[in-house]
């Protein structure tokens, strides 16, 4: 990187961001209860540009870190980068289909909710790393 930066401290902007996401998404869960269903894509897209930024800014130094160390054999570590992978896929995958770019499901439940999990496993596997490697 061209300046310097403790990753620690990167770490703990990201776990306070990625509480605020899982704030975001469940209020989101909400919203769409309520039959609000642009609002609810609206928040959810906002949700996942601010997840892949946290991602490029916040991670990635991380994993570089986990790299350098030869620690990213973890089985953990990559688990946790598998959800996230599959979910951003997913996610992508959402968007295109709704969006009728692509043809999806008529109902498109089963993949919110399986997003929705994905996120949140991968959410509790992050603040498990996050305890191993950081406190």
């Amino acid at each position: 990187m061209a300046f310097d930066v403790n990753v620690k401290t990167l770490v703990m902007i990201n776990l306070a961001v990625q509480i605020l996401l899982i704030i975001l998404l469940s209020y989101s869960s909400f919203i769409v209860r309520k039959k609000d269903l642009r609002k609810h894509c609206s928040i959810n897209r906002i949700a996942v540009v601010i997840q892949i930024a946290a991602i490029l800014f916040f991670m990635l130094p991380s994993m570089l870190g986990f790299v350098k160390n030869g620690i990213l054999s973890d089985l953990e570590i990559l688990f946790h980068h598998t959800l996230g992978i599959l979910l951003i896929g997913l996610w992508i995958y959402i968007n295109l289909a709704y969006s009728k770019i692509i043809k999806g499901p008529d109902n498109f439940k089963l993949f919110m909710r399986s997003a929705y999990i994905l996120w949140t496993l991968a959410f509790i596997i992050g603040l498990h790393i996050y305890v191993r490697f950081y406190l």
